[in-house]
């Protein structure tokens, strides 16, 4: 009984200073931590009044929690499962089915949309045609059915932030906390009022987030639009190794050259949408790009 009291007492301890730690760095980023906390009070006044952006916290937005494998590749369940980051100091631990950039990240940045203006843990709603529209995809059954279960894996998972050189912790998140529906007459899911986890709030502190012109990000390539997270979470993007980003992607393709052929067509894409004005391959396998 000793033993186990002090292990609650350990526990309890640690997650005070967790907590502490991450209510010190919402201030120093002028954020009050006990306040109601909207998405558009991250955002600067000219970015948050133009409706042409999304946003994606910069962790996110460098590794491979959205990932570009093979849509014919059966999609996994993962348990308690670090996923690759950029920054060797950051973990990430994931658990739920894996999500993908092909429908999960634009599903979930366009959701956020919708809620900016709403505190974060209070509801808002949307209907599944304005979600299929608004992340481009054409208005049909089998969309809808898509976006259904982008929404249901968004809910159904687990995400623990650890940076102990800033917030310490972010605290366990879904990417949606939880949702309620409106059915039509066959079952079908038509409209959704869902719940943002507040904890995310720590991951948007301070500028800490990427902001992509939509209609331009959305209608990238998957690897496309991976290689656009890195380089405009960036101001000066370092040249990325061709390795690197292919775990950023979660990419199964070991075939050097095959992998190389994929990279130069994303730089190649990144570069006709205007994203940055040079982006290539080196003859270090190094992806290079030079910004406006």
């Amino acid at each position: 009984m000793k033993q186990g009291s002090g292990s609650e007492n350990k526990f309890d301890v640690e997650t005070v200073i967790q907590h502490a730690q991450r209510n010190n760095y919402l201030r120093k980023k002028g954020i009050q931590p006990n306040l109601p906390f909207q998405l558009d009070l991250a955002f600067p006044e000219t970015i948050g009044e133009r409706n042409d952006l999304r946003h994606i916290p910069n962790d996110y937005a460098r590794s491979s929690i959205f990932t570009a494998r093979n849509k014919r590749d059966k999609r996994r369940m993962l348990t308690h499962e670090k996923l690759f980051h950029y920054n060797e100091h950051i973990s990430i631990l994931y658990t739920g089915i894996e999500l993908r950039a092909e429908d999960d990240e634009l599903v979930w940045l366009q959701i956020l949309k919708y809620g900016q203006r709403v505190a974060l843990g209070d509801p808002f709603e949307f209907s599944i045609k304005d979600l299929v529209r608004d992340v481009n995809w054409s208005k049909n059954g089998r969309n809808y059915d898509r976006a259904r279960e982008c929404i249901s894996r968004l809910k159904a998972n687990e995400v623990l932030a650890l940076n102990s050189k800033a917030y310490g912790t972010s605290g366990s998140i879904s990417l949606i906390s939880n949702y309620m529906v409106i059915n039509d007459s066959e079952g079908k899911p038509t409209h959704y009022r869902v719940w943002i986890d507040q904890n995310l709030c720590v991951l948007f502190a301070g500028n800490t987030f990427t902001s992509h012109s939509w209609e331009v990000y959305r209608d990238l390539t998957p690897v496309a639009r991976r290689l656009a997270d890195y380089i405009e979470s960036h101001q000066c993007p370092y040249p990325l190794a061709s390795e690197t980003f292919r775990k950023m992607c979660g990419s199964k393709d070991c075939n050097p050259r095959s992998w190389r052929q994929t990279v130069r067509r994303a730089c190649a894409e990144v570069q006709e949408a205007k994203i940055a004005t040079i982006v290539g391959l080196d003859s270090r396998d190094r992806i290079f790009c030079v910004r406006e």
